[in-house]
């Protein structure tokens, strides 16, 4: 035993036997009762030092010695509620759950009228699986202690998990009477009343709650979302539309009513700037909406959609400026809009709050390669290979780049590292033995050239690659 385990233990023994002395000491001293001095019988003494006795071995967890001193107390003293009390506890200390619930039912038995013997005896039947049993000691507690709110609520948890709901509600319903409508009572009776297949009174329950709290707006998406989830587009929407009249920036309202609007893409994400402007909206919610939008730009389906979705963008970062998928989604519109420069520079700003968005590097590096900015490719996939050393795409745009800047070793050297990265990707195979032949062109080794193409085109059959070998015949 530690020093410390060693000091806890002595101070227990110290202080129970502290107690035992100070009561034993006051009860054969002078006591006054009633204004009058009287003296406490020498075995009354002797019962109260047997009593305390088995309490300070129960606390000590001396469970053997507490076990024998409340039956030899008890076996003279079977009607003293307390000590069967203690009993229980220590038989349950020991897992002896027979005995421990037999121990506490004869405490209840002494004192019906205390709580705490009860509510001990509920717990014990709970632990057991005795949930029927547990019910019927909290029914006992609500008629005795009608006022205890916990009570009700215990009453009501029991009653569902023995099949009883209607029971439960009865208990949530008490409990609302002295409480007042709560979130978590209401939560409660919504999901008695889902269960009872009861829809209309499950809404009921939302609609009261909102009602209560009239600028708790939370309260009213509950109910809207609810709806929703049953079909029920109507109340849905008007819930949607009391929510945006009395809440006239809400952007979840103006989300969902965009949603149920059969306008445009554009018109959609129009009625989504309040929702993209609000900073206590989460960025990961208002990507959610915009994404499946912006591949649509590249399709040209709709003119106003990119102008839309280019100011969302810029709302994006505005919003939360030092969030990194802010800038990389704002120069995703501007990548499939079709605007390098700009998508670049949107990429670099991502870039600078966190590297390891790895479509950010992809875009950049396939921007500056259309650009022919080959030096900065073979700069900034240098930077990616650093923090994605396992790509082997990086590894193709350093060599493509490396190769128009003429450096055909350094092109080789990568793409033989990216060779066996590629796994069983036959495409991405291809692609590296068809780079590895234009670098050994350049090198001026047509035989060994001739022989990457002629893999290469073995397992894509591009047409591209036989004119290459065609060329060196």
């Amino acid at each position: 035993m530690h020093n410390k385990s060693i000091k806890i233990a002595t101070l227990k023994i110290i202080f129970v036997s502290l107690l035992v002395l100070r009561i034993a000491t006051d009860m054969l001293g002078q006591n006054t009762i009633g204004g009058i001095k009287t003296s406490v019988p020498e075995s009354e003494v002797k019962r109260q030092s047997a009593f305390l006795t088995a309490e300070r071995e129960r606390i000590l967890a001396h469970w053997d010695k507490a076990l024998e001193a409340y039956k030899t107390f008890l076996f003279e003293n079977p009607d003293y509620d307390a000590a069967w009390y203690g009993l229980a506890r220590t038989y349950e200390a020991t897992n002896d759950m027979v005995n421990a619930m037999d121990a506490i039912s004869k405490a209840v038995v002494k004192a019906p009228e205390n709580r705490w013997y009860l509510l001990y005896q509920a717990d014990l039947y709970e632990k057991n699986g005795r949930n029927k049993d547990a019910l019927a000691c909290y029914e006992t507690l609500v008629k005795r202690f009608p006022d205890t709110p916990e009570f009700y609520d215990k009453l009501a948890y029991l009653a569902v998990l023995n099949d009883d709901p209607k029971k439960g509600l009865k208990a949530l319903e008490k409990l609302e009477q002295l409480e007042g409508i709560s979130e978590e009572n209401t939560a409660k009776k919504h999901l008695i009343y889902l269960g009872l297949g009861d829809r209309k009174k499950a809404a009921e329950e939302y609609r009261k709650l909102s009602a209560a709290y009239p600028n708790t707006v939370r309260y009213r998406y509950q109910l809207a979302d609810f709806y929703q989830q049953i079909g029920d587009k109507v109340n849905a929407r008007k819930t949607w539309e009391d929510i945006a009249n009395k809440f006239p920036n809400d952007p979840l309202a103006a989300r969902a009513l965009a949603n149920q609007q059969n306008g445009s893409a554009a018109e959609y994400l129009t009625a989504l700037r309040p929702l993209v402007a609000d900073p206590t909206v989460s960025i990961d919610t208002k990507i959610k909406e915009i994404v499946p939008f912006i591949s649509k730009i590249d399709r040209n389906e709709d003119p106003a959609l990119s102008t839309i979705l280019l100011e969302l963008g810029a709302l994006l970062e505005k919003t939360h400026p030092a969030d990194a998928k802010a800038w990389s989604i704002s120069g995703d519109i501007f990548y499939f809009s079709n605007k390098g420069p700009e998508a670049l520079e949107k990429y670099r700003q991502c870039l600078q709050i966190n590297q390891g968005i790895y479509p950010v590097w992809d875009n950049s590096l396939n921007i500056l390669l259309a650009q022919k900015n080959y030096p900065e490719v073979v700069r900034m996939a240098e930077k990616a290979m650093d923090v994605f050393p396992n790509q082997p795409q990086i590894c193709l745009y350093y060599a493509t780049a490396a190769i128009a800047l003429g450096h055909y070793d350094d092109a080789l050297n990568q793409l033989d590292q990216a060779l066996p990265m590629a796994g069983k990707n036959a495409n991405l195979i291809a692609d590296i033995l068809d780079l590895s032949g234009n670098a050994l062109i350049g090198k001026g080794d047509t035989a060994k050239a001739k022989k990457m193409w002629e893999k290469a085109f073995d397992i894509n059959k591009n047409p591209a690659i036989q004119e290459k070998i065609n060329r060196v015949q």
